[in-house]
């Protein structure tokens, strides 16, 4: 096989294993992390680039990794996903201020991470405040929101994880008992909680289709109830009239 090709093949194993880990560590919504996230592909090609320079490597030192036949198929496998796994590694660690820090390619990888997550919170939080705007929430009942709109954002979803579901629940309990936040504070914390596993849209879109199922019940007016009083007797004295 031409190197032309092993150099792509690595390319195209090693960027899908940091775009997987990325898919993975930004669940509620990857696409957007990924459209707004420049470090976010810096790591993708970091992740592409190792793999080209192990390749490079094992072909310089004539590795063969004891195969005699599709000596190049082993070349690319290892170099693809043998990189990935040298580069998250530590040579060794040393303490900084109290905590132990592992030095080596590892540590590379880490901060392009901790420049992606950074970047990606501070461009979501941003969208997910528009999910608890004041206009967005006038008239909704703070004690159904806190209730009735996690149960039907999880009914909408077909292969939410178990495990997320019970992370999930357990933050939603510590909003609910917290006895230091005003029932408006809470239903903005469970919004919020909810946009992070389920994506802004998602719960965005249910508060909307759904705004009657949390909205404040409306007080009866007097005339209306007076009425309905004077209804009801017209139809019990209709009912008497036909009575023999």
């Amino acid at each position: 096989m031409a190197i032309g090709w092993q150099i792509l093949i690595v390319v195209a194993f090693g960027g899908l294993v940091g775009l997987a880990e990325l898919i993975g560590r930004y669940r509620s919504d990857p696409v957007y992390a990924l459209r707004h996230s420049l470090a976010a592909w810096f790591y993708v090609f970091v992740n592409a680039l190792a793999g080209v320079g192990a390749l490079l490597l094992i072909r310089a030192l004539g590795w063969t990794f004891g195969h005699a036949s599709h000596v190049d198929l082993w070349r690319i496998l290892v170099a693809g996903f043998g990189a990935i796994a040298f580069f998250r590694s530590s040579l060794f660690v040393t303490k900084i201020g109290g905590s132990s820090v592992g030095v080596g390619p590892s540590l590379v990888l880490g901060a392009l991470l901790d420049a992606s997550d950074r970047e990606v919170d501070r461009k979501s939080a941003e969208m997910m405040s528009e999910v608890i705007r004041m206009e967005k929430l006038r008239d909704l009942d703070p004690g159904t929101v806190l209730f009735a709109l996690p149960v039907l954002c999880l009914a909408l979803m077909q292969n939410f994880p178990p495990s997320d579901q019970a992370q999930l629940g357990t933050e939603l309990i510590v909003i609910r008992k917290d006895d230091t936040l005003s029932p408006q504070t809470k239903m903005r914390a469970v919004i919020i909680q909810l946009a992070k596993y389920l994506s802004p849209d998602l719960v965005a879109k249910v508060l909307t289709n759904a705004h009657d199922l949390f909205a404040v019940p409306q007080p009866v007016s007097t005339a209306t109830v007076i009425e309905q009083a004077r209804q009801i007797e017209k139809e019990k004295g209709a009912i008497g009239s036909t009575e023999p």
